[in-house]
């Protein structure tokens, strides 16, 4: 007895609900395939429209589909129009990209592995879209696209199923399970500017006895960055007055520029494995995780020296070897640029045993440990307290400054008992232990005044070290098909936390088919956050840019329950807290046309969050997390599907997945008397991702092994973060238009083996708007012209050929 999938995510949906936005299907097909979702315990197999709550399943194909792309969350972002992944900004976060769910928070929405709780990145993001700041989350990039069944999105609040993060919904990562076959791919992309893009993969499926399967996945990257700055005033002033050197110390191919603003470099591998063995007729032993890593490196501000045309002071840095040391070397003369390595290592094992006892209940039980690093190399940097060498020049410029270690222990105990034809009862418990590790870089990296003034440091001795928690939970699951028309869910979560305490969180949720063509549905449910180890104690020092004067600072970020942050208001975290309401409907129009409307409320109160510049009784300015506000998403998900056959083997599917998202921040929790959200920053969660997004796709089959794909994707209207949306001339927000980005590709079936695809991404090279109008806010400072995380991004276009073999 093959158990294919634990009862985590034991539900049938049928195609219709699904955002089938590649290879075409045919008319038989788009009304009777049914495929596993996410959402619920019980083990009847249910269609989407007998679901109570809305979810996305994404095909290995679709998924395939989304040439050119640098991992797999890039192609959930051109896929699924909730969800939102915004350029590489700086700090970690050029290496982990930011994402949303709804406008909320990375770490709202959670993430499945084969329906098991995937740990957590090292990073704690402190560079990232307003509505994302201070996120402890996921990296979804570490799992290899090959290895992929499908992804499923579950657009709705199920902490009391899943427990915490699952504020916004869950995404359901599912592996493949062959037994035999495999594929290799090889793509090679190029953006119009001319960086590259290589990926080389493989997938094999082996039986192991006829009684069970292993299937590998592997996944080679090889990322050149790529840069859409412009010269920056300082540097071109320098060049204008013959100054040689200007950009030179660049590790990428732009000089003279002198700030790098685009896609990291980054390479590495990916590695899966997933196993299942029938140890007999009711019993499965399984394991399956993955291994990865990934090197990337990322440059940093530019630290000019003194500019008397322009009337500029060298940095701080320059500036202290010159009053401190008598310095009088080349970084007066042109400045420097830091540029931050970092090197990814991620992997996981989960194991368990599953099945079904003699009176017919079906059991899990497992564990898993996850384990992610960051380490961080600084180059090109500078601390001047270490003063000069022996020819002049700073005695040292490239630091090992630490790394960031998170890890996750996970028991689970899972159990479904069917009671008669209508009544299905689950439950189980979980123990899990989280820890967070500071880890400390070489003496160097923090002599002196213990800072990198290159804007990244080690953390001290003091605050570096190993922080952990655990957490135990006990659930109930109900299912109860009241009449064959009449669905109702429940659901109920208590969970103890080490740290701050208890939760206990629930769920209702109904389907009522009044037809065969039509159904409503809804739940309210509430759900939690906890405050993890990271971000109760994440130290650093942080490069950023002041709120008032728009001037590049560097601010300490300190725990907070230390000294400093109490003497002005900072207290234990405790967790956030949400209500998620959503009632909608699903419809047929005929056997190939469908049409689901989810309208949903999500009302998060207690929203960790990084405080704004504060300064204390003794001049210094901090920041820490805290508690510190209520924000409210509300909107409308629209998903149409339909199919066409033209005859002589041509035929089209149709897909149209429309979301409008709002975000109110509805109310802040004072710090010492004070807002720590600044009204601009509040302006900027409400007002940086698009209100409305879509994604239209019409995939067509002809001449019986050739197809071909269109794709739009539309990003609303919004408003860049700097300045203000009513600011004064030269400091207000500037509106940015919308933008449509249009993607081709056309493919072969050489044999019934071999494929090869031609595509673009973006092939009419879109750009969002670009802010160099005075009348705005804008960063031509610092060498950037475009919003810096505009949803749209701003790659441009780009070609690829794929290449697949199947055996």
């Amino acid at each position: 007895m093959r158990v294919k999938h634990a009862p985590l995510y034991l539900a049938v949906a049928s195609a219709i609900s699904t955002l089938t936005l590649t290879a075409p299907v045919s008319a038989q097909d788009t009304a009777l395939e049914e495929v596993v979702v996410t959402g619920s315990r019980s083990l009847k197999a249910r269609s989407v429209s007998d679901s109570p709550v809305p979810v996305d399943v994404l095909s290995a194909e679709d998924l395939a589909g989304e040439g050119n792309a640098a991992d797999i969350t890039e192609s959930l972002r051109m896929l699924v129009p909730s969800f939102t992944a915004t350029p590489y900004t700086g700090d970690g976060s050029a290496f982990i990209r930011p994402t949303s769910l709804r406008g909320t928070s990375p770490d709202q929405a959670l993430v499945l592995v084969n329906g098991k709780r995937r740990h957590r990145s090292a990073l704690v993001t402190t560079f990232a879209p307003a509505a994302g700041n201070g996120a402890h989350a996921v990296d979804i990039g570490m799992i290899p696209s090959l290895g992929l069944r499908s992804v499923e999105v579950l657009r709705d609040g199920a902490s009391s199923q899943y427990g915490s993060d699952a504020i916004a919904g869950v995404i359901n990562f599912i592996m493949k399970e062959d037994d035999e076959g495999g594929t290799m791919q090889v793509q090679y992309g190029e953006q119009f500017e001319g960086e590259q893009t290589v990926k080389v993969a493989g997938n094999i499926g082996l039986s192991l006895g006829g009684n069970g399967f292993l299937n590998l996945t592997g996944e080679w990257i090889d990322n050149e960055a790529f840069d859409r700055s412009i010269l920056r005033p300082d540097a071109r002033a320098l060049i204008n007055e013959g100054v040689q050197g200007v950009g030179a110390d660049t590790p990428f191919s732009d000089r003279p520029l002198t700030q790098t603003w685009g896609r990291p470099e980054l390479s590495g591998f990916r590695t899966f494995f997933n196993a299942g063995y029938d140890l007999n007729d009711t019993t499965e032993l399984y394991a399956f995780g993955n291994y990865a890593e990934t090197e990337g490196r990322y440059r940093f501000f530019y630290r000019p020296p003194a500019v008397d045309s322009l009337g500029s002071s060298p940095h701080p840095s320059i500036q202290n070897l010159i009053d401190n040391f008598g310095y009088d070397g080349r970084l007066t003369e042109v400045g420097y640029t830091g540029y931050l390595d970092g090197d990814q290592q991620d992997y996981s094992l989960f194991a368990g045993v599953r099945g079904t006892f003699s009176g017919g209940m079906f059991y899990d039980f497992s564990v898993s440990y996850g384990y992610n690093e960051i380490d961080y190399f600084l180059n090109n940097g500078l601390n001047p307290d270490l003063g000069l060498g022996p020819d002049g020049e700073p005695a040292q410029q490239d630091f090992d400054v630490g790394a960031y270690e998170q890890d996750e222990l996970n028991f689970n105990a899972d159990f479904s008992l069917p009671i008669g034809d209508n009544l299905n009862l689950a439950f189980g418990a979980e123990w899990r232990e989280e820890t967070w590790t500071s880890v400390l870089g070489e003496p160097a990296s923090f002599f002196g005044a213990g800072t990198s003034t290159s804007g990244f440091s080690s953390p001290s001795p003091e605050d570096a070290g190993e922080f952990d928690r655990d957490n135990w939970a006990v659930y109930a699951d109900l299912e109860h098909d009241i009449t064959d028309n009449w669905l109702m869910q429940y659901a109920v979560r208590y969970e103890d936390f080490s740290d701050f305490g208890d939760t206990t969180n629930g769920k209702l949720a109904t389907r009522y088919r009044f037809n065969d063509a039509f159904a409503i549905r809804g739940s309210v449910s509430t759900g939690f956050h906890a405050p993890t180890p990271g971000q109760s104690n994440l130290v650093a020092i942080i490069t950023t840019f002041d709120g008032a004067t728009g001037e590049q600072v560097e601010q300490g970020q300190v725990r907070s329950t230390s000294e400093i942050a109490r003497s002005v208001g900072g207290t234990e975290l405790t967790e956030e807290t949400s209500i998620n309401y959503s009632f909608g409907f699903t419809s047929d129009f005929g056997a190939a046309t469908t049409l689901t409307v989810d309208f949903y409320l999500i009302e998060v109160d207690d929203r960790i969050y990084r405080t704004g510049d504060i300064e204390t009784d003794s001049g210094q300015v901090i920041s820490f997390f805290t508690n510190a506000m209520d924000v409210e998403h509300k909107g409308i998900d629209l998903v149409l599907t339909s199919y066409w056959d033209w005859g002589n083997s041509a035929n089209t599917t149709f897909s149209l997945a429309y979301n409008h998202n709002e975000i109110e921040v509805t109310d802040q929790a004072l710090v010492n008397g004070s807002q720590p959200v600044s009204d601009s920053l509040v302006e900027d969660i409400e007002n940086n991702y698009p209100e409305d997004t879509f994604v239209f796709s019409a995939n067509t089959a002809f001449a019986q092994n050739w197809w071909f794909q269109l794709r739009a994707n539309y990003f609303g209207e919004h408003f860049d973060e700097r300045g203000t949306i009513d600011g004064d001339f030269g400091s207000r927000s500037q509106e940015v238009d919308p933008v449509v980005l249009v993607d081709l590709e056309l493919g072969w079936d050489v044999t019934d083996n071999w494929s090869i695809a031609l595509g673009g991404t973006n092939v009419f090279d879109e750009y969002p708007d670009k802010v160099t109008d005075p009348r705005f806010a804008n960063r031509l400072s610092v060498g950037l012209e475009y919003p810096r995380r505009t949803a749209a991004g701003y790659d441009g276009g780009a070609w690829y050929l794929r290449t697949n073999y199947n055996f």
